[in-house]
């Protein structure tokens, strides 16, 4: 069996766990896709130790390279790792009522020193959510610790922090089951190459429409509009 075949079924396995493919419970807000008018500084929460910090940094190069070949002159800014670590029963809590978030959950975001704050869990019990948190003018990325027959692969935290940062960037889900972006229900299989995850000709269009080749990061507003705290997964 050769390493395409192999990496093809981890995918599979992946696609087939929940959180990957369904978005999260609570009511639905009207859709407002972030456009940035900066370049977002992203921060990872975790343990010193976190075996999917690595993945984390793959997952963001991976879109700044998507956005390179696209031609588009946006890209995701500089990555910084934090010890402070958010309460899983923090993010329950918040995924329960996203409307309002908590006052500890408030201060260790607004506390990181970033625009997109990248929570990695040390529990589980949720599935993975993007969410802009206007009162911080802030993004948070909360990933679950994931099932133990899944925790040792690599792909696993790639592909699921690809998935959100799609959210990060402005993407939202489609119904193409062999994308990146694939949600809302839809029965998912993302398939990839090489460690590259597919994203769709219209994503590629969009992307482009929102981060053109004459784009300038503006450094007083950090999207085009306030978006509703809304998740997404």
């Amino acid at each position: 069996m050769n390493r395409r075949v192999v990496t093809l079924g981890l995918v599979s396995t992946v696609a087939a766990w929940p959180s990957c493919s369904h978005a999260q419970s609570p009511p639905r807000y009207p859709p407002q896709r972030l456009t940035w008018k900066e370049t977002p500084k992203i921060v990872i929460l975790s343990a010193q130790d976190d075996s999917r910090v690595p993945a984390v940094r793959e997952a963001i190069d991976f879109w700044n390279d998507e956005l390179s070949q696209l031609g588009s002159a946006f890209r995701l800014g500089t990555t910084s790792h934090s010890l402070r670590m958010i309460s899983t029963d923090d993010l329950r809590a918040y995924i329960a009522t996203p409307s309002v978030a908590t006052r500890s959950l408030l201060n260790s975001i607004r506390e990181a020193n970033g625009d997109v704050i990248i929570a990695l869990s040390d529990g589980d019990g949720f599935n993975p959510f993007t969410s802009s948190l206007p009162a911080v003018r802030k993004v948070l990325v909360a990933i679950p610790s994931f099932p133990k027959n899944l925790r040792m692969l690599p792909v696993v935290a790639r592909f699921v922090v690809s998935h959100e940062l799609g959210h990060v960037i402005g993407l939202g889900h489609n119904d193409d089951a062999a994308s990146l972006m694939c949600g809302d229900g839809v029965p998912c299989r993302p398939r990839f190459k090489d460690g590259v995850f597919p994203i769709t000709t219209a994503e590629k269009a969009k992307l482009l429409e929102m981060y053109p080749p004459h784009w300038q990061p503006v450094p007083s507003r950090r999207w085009k509009e306030d978006p509703p705290a809304a998740t997404a997964g």
